[in-house]
């Protein structure tokens, strides 16, 4: 987890595109330092200009890849569509382009303090302040934003029924774990299961709001005078909020925070929302099979601490998983 994404520099930024952001914040940049942090090797910097305001500024590059690219891209539309955002998020000022570099800038927010370690004070923050964004979609959202359907997590073809159908993928799922033998027998009594309740995630119930879909630490901004802010906003969609929860906790639990149960009980009590059991179960099972999917896999070189994330998410999931089935754990993982 110490390898840091590929990012260009800011001598790497065209001349003509970095006059574009200084017209954007209304005065000559003197300084713009590499911001490092994420998992994807967009360009990132905070920026000083010469009266000693800072910026922060985020783009997508020619060595960006193409999903990144199409995330800056749908992020600076987000922003511009829903200025609401910025109730929750940093402040939009506006995106410049030039060839294939295209950018955003944005309120430089800097961290006060960082997670992990995660406290119960920050958990409880960090869960209080979803459960308000949740409270406070816009009118619009409903028909301005793609349905929670669309998102990557909902794409099943690389969920159970590939662990289930793909002997090559299964075995690479099944290497996480300290005992692949118990691991591949723990898979075979529950892994249909698993693929049904995975299916029946689209038809999810309770309470329907906008959904950040991409909420861990890293996004998370605890900065001066109590301010927590989210940031990255390029996976905004509309669905059922139980969505956007359970794709949180098991980052949380696995950062050190609360276990998911835990988490999901707090936020219940903070948003006043009780969901259904099976609700619960069938978002779960959507979550860790795309963890389950992908943690395994061949790693990309412009994201190589993107596994390793996975796999962080993904055992709290499975746990999380049996619990709400009253099955048997999984075995311990790596």
């Amino acid at each position: 987890m110490s390898l840091r994404e590929p990012k260009p520099a800011w001598r790497e930024v065209p001349l003509a595109l970095r006059e574009k952001l200084a017209t954007l914040v209304g005065d000559t940049i003197a300084s713009a330092d590499i911001v490092w942090g994420g998992y994807g090797p967009s360009a990132t910097f905070a920026l000083t200009t010469a009266a000693g305001k800072r910026f922060f500024c985020k783009g997508t590059h020619p060595g960006q890849t193409e999903l990144g690219h199409q995330a800056l891209l749908g992020e600076r539309r987000n922003y511009e569509r829903l200025p609401q955002i910025a109730q929750f998020g940093p402040a939009y000022l506006g995106g410049a382009d030039h060839d294939d570099w295209h950018m955003a800038v944005l309120e430089h927010v800097p961290r006060a303090g960082t997670v992990p370690p995660w406290t119960d004070a920050a958990a409880r923050q960090a869960l209080a302040l979803i459960a308000r964004f949740h409270a406070a979609a816009p009118a619009q959202v409903a028909r301005t934003l793609a349905p929670f359907v669309q998102s990557a997590m909902m794409q099943h073809e690389q969920g159970w029924n590939s662990l289930l159908n793909d002997a090559a993928a299964r075995a690479r799922f099944l290497a996480l774990f300290e005992d692949a033998g118990a691991a591949g027998r723990w898979f075979a009594r529950h892994g249909e299961r698993f693929a049904e309740l995975e299916s029946q995630a689209a038809s999810l119930g309770g309470p329907a709001s906008w959904l950040h879909l991409d909420i861990r630490s890293d996004n998370l901004v605890f900065a001066e005078n109590g301010r927590l802010v989210l940031v990255d906003w390029p996976m905004l969609a509309y669905g059922p909020v139980l969505f956007d929860v359970a794709a949180f906790l098991p980052s949380l639990e696995g950062e050190g925070g609360p276990c998911c149960a835990e988490g999901l009980r707090l936020y219940e009590q903070l948003s006043g929302i009780a969901f259904e059991p099976f609700d619960v179960a069938t978002a779960v099972a959507d979550v860790a099979g795309y963890f389950a999917a992908r943690a395994g896999e061949l790693g990309i070189a412009a994201l190589p601490r993107l596994r390793g994330i996975q796999k962080l998410q993904l055992f709290p999931a499975l746990r999380w998983l049996s619990s709400c089935l009253a099955i048997d754990e999984p075995p311990p993982g790596w």
